[in-house]
């Protein structure tokens, strides 16, 4: 039987980077690509809640990184050429929203933190991998954005963090008109209401660390869903929670040989919270 398909899903020999790696979302991701045999780098600013390891035959490098700072990026890009001597894959998935703060309430503070970490950070990612794959003539970048992006009642608690998506979702159809000569892609996965499966899938710069205190760990937010069946606050067509499971496999496909005539895409993973016409 053929085995094409398959190896259209594998990494091994490839290199992935992976910012914001030791947060929920970061950790599934990173997991899948580990699985799939590909060396990952985790740049991040928070540490990692427990040292990560995974089955697969890919090895795991922690960089710690602070993405809104260029050279700290550039020194993690010159690491990663050093330790694997290619770049295949990044995935920009670091950022942050400041949480149930209406337009009023947002303050010039918060308003600078947000673009530094969301919109900066990803140029500064991008751009410093964007110089190697150029030069491989091959590359995948994929960007998680935010179904606050995609949906005004999904970001009306969360404006200027949802404006921020919006523009890497803009950011990723250029840089695919752009970059496609040189046979990279980009594409966007929008994630919508992701909960992780314990506590200790989440760092200290979480989205769960930030809003604690509305919506709980994800431990008793998975048991009050256990207890009462009921969703947080959204309607879904699925009755079933996100998990960080579900980002990395949408993320594995966009990055794989499997997606290789992908691009310019934006792929909303969210149980069918928002469905575009």
């Amino acid at each position: 039987m053929p085995t094409q398909f398959l190896d259209d899903f594998q990494f091994t020999g490839k290199t992935v980077i992976v910012t914001g790696g030791n947060g929920g979302i970061g950790q599934g991701i990173v997991q899948a690509f580990v699985e799939r045999g590909a060396d990952v780098v985790i740049a991040d600013r928070a540490p990692a809640v427990a040292a990560l390891k995974f089955e697969g035959a890919g090895t795991i490098l922690d960089i710690p990184t602070d993405i809104t700072d260029r050279s700290s990026v550039d020194n993690m890009v010159a690491q990663t050429i050093d330790e694997f001597k290619t770049i295949d894959v990044l995935i920009n998935n670091a950022g942050a929203g400041k949480g149930q703060a209406r337009i009023m309430d947002v303050t010039p503070e918060d308003i600078d933190w947000l673009i530094q970490l969301n919109i900066y950070g990803t140029l500064n990612c991008t751009q410093s991998v964007v110089k190697v794959m150029s030069e491989q003539g091959s590359g995948s970048i994929v960007n998680i954005s935010s179904g606050a992006a995609l949906s005004g009642f999904s970001g009306r608690y969360d404006p200027v963090y949802a404006g921020c998506k919006g523009f890497i979702n803009s950011l990723t159809k250029v840089l695919a008109a752009d970059l496609g000569e040189s046979n990279v892609r980009v594409n966007t996965i929008a994630p919508g209401w992701i909960v992780p499966e314990t506590n200790e899938q989440i760092s200290e710069g979480s989205f769960w660390q930030t809003l604690k205190d509305q919506f709980g760990t994800p431990e008793s937010f998975n048991a009050d869903y256990n207890r009462t069946g009921t969703l947080h606050a959204s309607s879904t067509a699925l009755p079933q929670l996100g998990r960080p499971r579900d980002i990395a496999n949408a993320a594995v496909y966009f990055a794989s040989d499997a997606g290789r005539h992908s691009t310019g895409q934006i792929l909303s993973i969210c149980g069918g919270a928002y469905m575009p016409s």
